[in-house]
């Protein structure tokens, strides 16, 4: 048997456990949630942390204040998520507001003389951490690690001088991102206000007259009004993730590429499944489809559209799908897949839905669908706005990718002692 290879550590590096350089931790609230009160402070729960390290802007909540007194987050704060999502860390910072925390989070506090939070929570984003996670955390009905398990955590822990110049890089690229997020952030919603413009004004300087149609608004007067079946047409998928022996191997474009796609082409990883030779036939993607969504456990997801950038015959429309397939000379396939993404046609969408549990549409409901209908060249130029304001939030999301990537690299180099920081 070989014996486990030794860590080593650079000099004046020590490894230690996380209850050995924080104070005694402590288990948070077990007090109900109630909508958010900007008056009170907000309550965190562990859905509302990011897998890295931030708070979620959506769904605040807050919490009854006799409930969670005592529970009042401290700049340095580190949380860890005990149950479900064990592993995930949240370091408050005062920017973020008043904050407590919920009985699933177990909060540690760093000792200052020991140790800066900031390179505490670092460490747990690093794969070391990770990899300890995974080997020490209870598998059940819902993966576990209490706190007696993450003050066992050990930390090859650096001088203070060196920790605070190893956050100090690591929060810079972090600034990075964020920045970068930033920009995608902005630019999502210059091209959604951009959108709105484009498809109640037109193109700007075009039209001078406008009227009011039912079911999609203000649009330019000499604009037609047509049925989404009469400018496509358009069906729903039967297709499923069946395997059968003796059929023809097939992709399935399904519910999840459509929902997180604007585009859908060969980037996409599809699920493999198998198809008959007429459902091969029908249901293979071509240029300029248009699928959306048909059926939701929400209306408000009902009708999300993605548009079909290339010929794809091996890939297939799949179940809870709708295939809008433009008819020639009639409308532009991006167009389409631009006004169905609308805020006015979403929450057209929505009204026409029916379901209990599961909202979905009929097909002739959709079929019926109202669809405004500019001159072919303005539709294309529409499309064309809107996809050149996609190219750069696409543009801002590969960088982001990138600085993650350098991240995780520069995290593992740095936190293992590999690449010191020395001096500024």
């Amino acid at each position: 048997m070989s014996a486990t290879p030794k860590t080593f550590l650079p000099n004046g590096w020590r490894t230690v456990s996380l209850g050995e350089i924080c104070e005694r931790p402590e288990y948070g609230a077990a007090a109900t949630a109630t909508d958010y009160d900007p008056d009170l402070p907000r309550y965190v729960r562990i859905t509302d942390i990011t897998d890295d390290g931030r708070l979620r802007d959506e769904d605040k909540r807050s919490a009854d204040p006799f409930d969670v007194d005592g529970f009042e987050l401290e700049e340095g704060d580190l949380l860890f998520a005990r149950s479900g999502s064990v592993g995930r860390t949240y370091l408050y910072r005062s920017e973020d507001g008043p904050c407590v925390f919920a009985g699933y989070l177990i909060r540690f506090r760093a000792l200052p003389e020991v140790t800066l939070p900031g390179f505490l929570a670092h460490w747990t984003h690093s794969r070391a951490y990770y990899r300890w996670v995974r080997a020490t955390a209870r598998r059940g009905a819902q993966t576990n690690l209490n706190a007696e398990e993450y003050s066992s955590l050990p930390i090859s822990l650096p001088p203070p001088e060196e920790q605070r110049r190893i956050a100090a890089v690591l929060d810079s690229i972090d600034e990075a991102i964020e920045r970068e997020e930033g920009v995608v952030a902005a630019t999502e919603r210059l091209r959604d206000a951009m959108l709105h413009e484009l498809l109640t004004r037109g193109i700007p300087g075009r039209h001078s007259e406008w009227r009011e149609v039912p079911g999609l608004g203000t649009i330019p007067a000499s604009w037609e009004v047509k049925k989404l079946g009469e400018v496509a047409e358009v069906s729903f998928s039967p297709v499923d993730k069946k395997t059968v022996e003796g059929e023809k191997p097939v992709y399935l474009c399904n519910y999840t590429d459509v929902f997180y796609n604007r585009h859908i082409d060969r980037h996409i990883s599809f699920m493999q499944a198998t198809a008959s030779e007429s459902e091969y036939e029908r249901w293979g993607l071509k240029e300029g489809d248009v699928l959306f969504t048909k059926d939701s456990e929400t209306p408000d997801e009902i009708g999300i559209p993605a548009y079909v950038v290339a010929d794809m015959p091996e890939v297939l429309c799949g179940y809870h799908l709708a295939l809008a397939r433009p008819k020639t000379n009639t409308i532009v396939g991006s167009f389409l897949a631009e006004h169905l993404r609308s805020t006015t046609a979403r929450n057209e969408f929505a009204r026409v839905a029916n379901g209990i549990t599961r909202f979905g549409l009929t097909l002739d409901a959709t079929r019926s669908f109202p669809v405004p209908l500019p001159p072919l060249p303005e539709q294309q130029q529409i499309a064309d706005v809107v996809d050149g304001i996609e190219s750069s939030i696409k543009e801002s999301r590969t960088q982001a990718e990138v600085l993650r990537s350098l991240k995780a690299s520069a995290a593992e180099a740095l936190l293992t002692g590999k690449v010191r920081v020395r001096g500024e």
